[in-house]
């Protein structure tokens, strides 16, 4: 079958698949002006754009006669019509439908060219000042560099979406440095991979034996076992992945490549009893002085005189406060270590503690700090301390554009105690960051649940620092009396011991705060997700769907998974209307009333990785969203929105620091290689009023049962216990 060219303008994108950059378009042409189909991977795409495609025509047995694009070029759009849709797309800062009318209509068909040519003609036309006249220009050439290197990228087989976060993390010089070095993508851009970066370079002559294939190969190795949580390889492990990866067989190739990354310090080994380990030089710094700083604290004893602690319980009885034995101990103990760890689960008095600790350490006078992981968990913990609480990000004082944080070992933090709640979210790297921002008088206390999941950064820093037994730890066990008619508590106890959970099935006459539904396929979960939603929980508990019910499930991706239920639970919740503007940047889309979860810390907006919010508005003209993230206000440029995603569902470890009124877990035998205890524990408590599984008691049996937490590659313990042997 021979090509044919067709050209045409997109009218509409009826479909878009982000991890392959697959288009469905809508168009007209001279030869088709009632509508063509066209279908193919395109780069960024908007209506309105002159396409000229390269293809076959194809029939498809529901959809009908189709052309299939094999390659195309991007023409300008050449009609009033086209000009006007394409420009009022959204795609250019400064530019929405009321703009692009008034565009058209000044400058008709040399609206383009005025924009690329004399931008400062723009002003002339109603509605624009020479501010936003530049605001457009700026615009305008920025989506052109995009679209120039997405179809430069499309040509190695990279998606759309995948040339998006590339043009993010290198701007215009993307197309440059991918040419030098396609390499750096493999560990600098994730998800992108090893294979995908590997046919790259193939095409630019590095391929085989290359030294700086095997280089890359280690290097994106060592980078990828620290998204896994790992802080090292050992040799053994690093030379079968190694030739795994890159289907060659000589040690010796090996062994020159890891030589030269020794030498120039791009990785490091340690030797020790138990063999030979390579790290990435940042983890291992963070995991050898983060030893090192222990040790030197736990040489500082401290002296707390009796007299003193006799008016701290004082003051504590006098506020009316009772405490068990273990509690009592934690306080006494906070005064007399450097570093303290509290440790429990739901309802054994943390929270009680906690609270009572820094009203005890303020009311000696001592200088006192809070903090959290993220941002919703420092604000929970603001709210049950009765002091301030910072996330350690921001407490540290991280700078995003010198990649540092300002508080460290040459301006320590002014503070005499230090109370970290949520202990078990901390990786490697943010507990070196936190050591080293301590002055050597300053008390460090970490308060958190050991038995939940581990971090999501590398290492497991609290269960390292217990299992050394050289840090105090006081681990609270008594289940206190107001909890024991929680069903959530009970349960959560139940599956930290390995028995399975009580699961109520509600029928009217049980009182309990955890149920369970049962669902054997998608259809009947989804149907009973979308009736607990709107009839359930809403009419007889009176939870808003919206900002009291948190759905989670253990992966992305599946059919339930988070991305497939944020598209049924959106339109369910928040469908779309005339009343409600929306906005498309790439591959995400958005509207007015949507729950959103922020990906990453926004130092700059001051908006951390694991927010939540509600859209409030979106201005099209601007291309700005502002969203209610409960506290405050915040407005974000399209810029921000590759870090925001919808938040109807989102992961279990995404919930980690965070409580909900209601929590909704969708748990599947399709969830298999997800489930362990601390996933199903972690979840269960997230639920301040109520829980509700929706799944299979299978597939809760197997997580309750899978008690063989991965092991982490850390020697963090082993460090400790070396240092004071």
């Amino acid at each position: 079958m021979d090509n044919e060219t067709l050209t045409f303008t997109v009218e509409r994108i009826t479909f878009y698949n982000e991890s392959n950059g697959y288009h469905v378009l809508k168009g007209v042409s001279s030869d088709h002006p009632l509508g063509v189909t066209v279908v193919g991977v395109f780069a960024s795409i908007q209506p309105g754009e002159e396409i000229r495609a390269n293809g076959v025509w194809t029939y498809h047995p529901n959809f009908g006669k189709q052309f299939q694009c094999v390659s195309y070029t991007l023409l300008k759009p050449a009609t009033l019509k086209g000009i006007e849709k394409y420009l009022g797309s959204g795609m250019i800062k400064g530019i929405g439908p009321v703009t692009a009318k008034n565009l058209v209509n000044k400058f008709g068909l040399d609206t383009i060219s005025i924009i690329e040519n004399y931008p400062e003609k723009l002003a002339d036309c109603p509605g624009i000042g020479s501010a936003k006249a530049d605001i457009i220009s700026r615009g305008w050439f920025l989506q052109r560099s995009i679209q120039d290197i997405m179809i430069f990228l499309q040509t190695y087989g990279i998606t759309p979406a995948y040339a998006s976060k590339i043009f993010k993390q290198y701007g215009r010089d993307a197309v440059r440095m991918v040419s030098n070095n396609p390499y750096i993508l493999a560990y600098e851009i994730p998800g992108m991979g090893f294979k995908k970066t590997d046919a790259i370079a193939k095409e630019v002559g590095i391929s085989g034996s290359d030294p700086r294939r095997l280089s890359a190969a280690i290097l994106f190795i060592l980078n990828t076992i620290t998204k896994d949580g790992h802080l090292f390889l050992s040799e053994q492990e690093l030379y079968k992945y190694t030739k795994e990866m890159l289907q060659i067989d000589q040690d010796i190739l090996l062994i020159d490549s890891i030589n030269n990354l020794l030498k120039n310090k791009k990785i490091i080994k340690r030797e020790i009893k138990n063999g030979v380990f390579y790290y990435l030089p940042a983890v291992y710094k963070a995991e050898q002085e983060s030893a090192n700083i222990i040790k030197a604290r736990h040489s500082a004893q401290k002296v707390f005189e009796r007299d003193n602690l006799v008016k701290v319980f004082a003051g504590i009885e006098n506020n009316g406060v009772c405490l068990t034995e273990l509690q009592e101990y934690a306080i006494e103990m906070s005064f007399k270590c450097n570093i303290l760890i509290i440790t429990g689960g739901p309802g054994t008095g943390k929270t009680t503690t906690l609270k009572t600790l820094a009203q005890a350490h303020k009311s000696i006078g001592r200088r006192l700090l809070l903090a959290s992981p993220t941002g919703r968990a420092a604000k929970r913990l603001s709210e049950v301390s009765g002091f301030n609480a910072l996330t350690i990000h921001r407490l540290l004082d991280y700078s995003p554009k010198e990649m540092i944080f300002k508080n460290n070992n040459d301006n320590p933090l002014d503070c005499d105690t230090l109370i970290i709640d949520e202990a078990s979210m901390i990786d490697m790297n943010l507990f070196y960051a936190l050591l080293s921002a301590l002055k050597a008088t300053t008390t460090l206390i970490l308060v958190g649940d050991s038995d939940q999941l581990p971090s999501v950064g590398p290492g497991s820093v609290l269960n390292e620092l217990i299992k050394s037994d050289i840090i105090t730890v006081v681990r609270l066990t008594s289940i206190f009396r107001q909890a024991e008619s929680s069903d959530i508590i009970k349960n959560a106890h139940l599956i930290n011991s390995g028995n399975m959970p009580k699961l109520v099935v509600p029928d009217g006459q049980v009182s309990t705060d955890c149920y369970f539904l049962s669902a054997s396929d998608d259809f009947k979960i989804y149907t009973l997700l979308k009736n607990i939603l709107t009839i359930g929980l809403t009419k007889k508990f009176g939870f808003d769907p919206v900002k009291d019910i948190q759905v989670i499930t253990p992966m992305n991706k599946g059919s339930l998974g988070v991305i497939r239920l944020n598209e049924i639970l959106r339109e369910l919740l928040n469908p779309s209307s005339a009343d409600k503007n929306e906005i498309q940047i790439y591959d995400r889309s958005f509207r007015e009333g949507d729950k959103v979860i922020q990906l990453k810390n926004n130092y700059d907006l001051d908006i951390y990785n694991g927010d939540l919010g509600i859209i409030k508005s979106i201005d099209t003209e601007e291309q700005e969203i502002v969203i209610d993230f409960f506290q405050k206000e915040v407005t974000l440029q399209s810029s921000d929105l590759i870090d925001l995603s919808l938040a109807y569902a989102i992961t279990v470890h995404k919930s980690q620091g965070s409580e909900y009124p209601c929590v909704i877990m969708v748990v599947s035998n399709q969830h298999y290689l997800m489930l362990q205890r601390n996933l199903i524990y972690t979840a269960l408590t997230r639920a301040r009023q109520t829980m509700v599984f929706i799944g299979s008691s299978r597939a809760i049996s197997i997580a309750v049962n899978n008690d063989k937490i991965k092991k982490r590659n850390t020697v963090l313990a082993e460090l400790l216990r070396s240092n004071f042997a």
